[in-house]
């Protein structure tokens, strides 16, 4: 905590069972505002479980978190979003009915009311590029194109601080290439926690990444020094270097 302002978002001692399973012990975790956090690990070492006890799809058993120094362990997921946090999972939630603009309506309306909603529509459009497929049904969209329609529905309710679970999964390399330009553009007026697997696509985007491993908190430092650590090598694919 610098002069005395709390970070956006704190997890203290935070742990989850599951059953005699201990998926995540005594976590402390910071993130400060505008910050750009990527959480790395192996299968199993608890960086979704953890992800998912900020976004509070998980209850955790032990510890708290806390948004701008208020306790939020016990509150509901549509509490969080009105406190200003966007979320996007890896679970679809779209309607392959509708079209873009229509999907990002659904998404305004459940947080802003009347002209408000149709500026913040015009808003998440340009800042995700979606000009062009605006008017298209999301049933005719590539899978890359539904994913950044997704985080175009988060961008509708202008969050400060944004929660992405596995964001370039299925991607082409090409449409990897664009959501990170994307989730560069979002960091501008929001931070956000990144799920994510795809080390080059960290590299990308991340100034500083957490590790995990069993459930703890293995490292913690900027992306380049991570990728570089032969520990972290050895945990992900028993190689000294994960850039090579």
């Amino acid at each position: 905590m610098a002069d005395g302002v709390p970070p956006l978002l704190e997890a203290r001692g935070v742990g989850m069972r599951f059953g005699g399973v201990r998926a995540v012990e005594d976590v402390n975790f910071t993130l400060a505002e505008g910050e750009l956090r990527c959480l790395i690990g192996p299968n199993g070492a608890g960086k979704s479980t953890f992800f998912r006890c900020l976004t509070k799809q998980y209850q955790p058993t032990s510890g708290r978190v806390l948004l701008r120094g208020v306790d939020v362990t016990r509150a509901a997921t549509h509490d969080i979003a009105r406190l200003g946090v966007g979320i996007k999972t890896q679970v679809p939630n779209v309607f392959d009915g509708l079209t873009v603009r229509e999907n990002l309506r659904l998404a305004a309306t459940s947080r802003l009311k009347g002209r408000r909603v149709e500026g913040a529509c015009d808003e998440a459009i340009d800042r995700m590029s979606l000009g062009a497929m605006r008017d298209k049904r999301l049933d005719r969209l590539s899978h890359g194109q539904r994913q950044w329609v997704e985080l175009a529905m988060v961008v509708t309710s202008r969050p400060s601080l944004i929660l992405l679970d596995e964001p370039t999964a299925g991607m082409t390399h090409a449409e990897v290439e664009h959501t990170a330009a994307l989730i560069r553009e979002l960091n501008r007026d929001a931070a956000l926690i990144v799920v994510e697997h795809d080390m080059q696509f960290i590299r990308s985007i991340a100034k500083r990444v957490t590790v995990f491993h069993h459930g703890r908190i293995f490292a913690e430092e900027s992306a380049e020094a991570v990728l570089r650590d032969p520990r972290v090598g050895e945990i992900y694919l028993g190689k000294r270097n994960l850039l090579v």
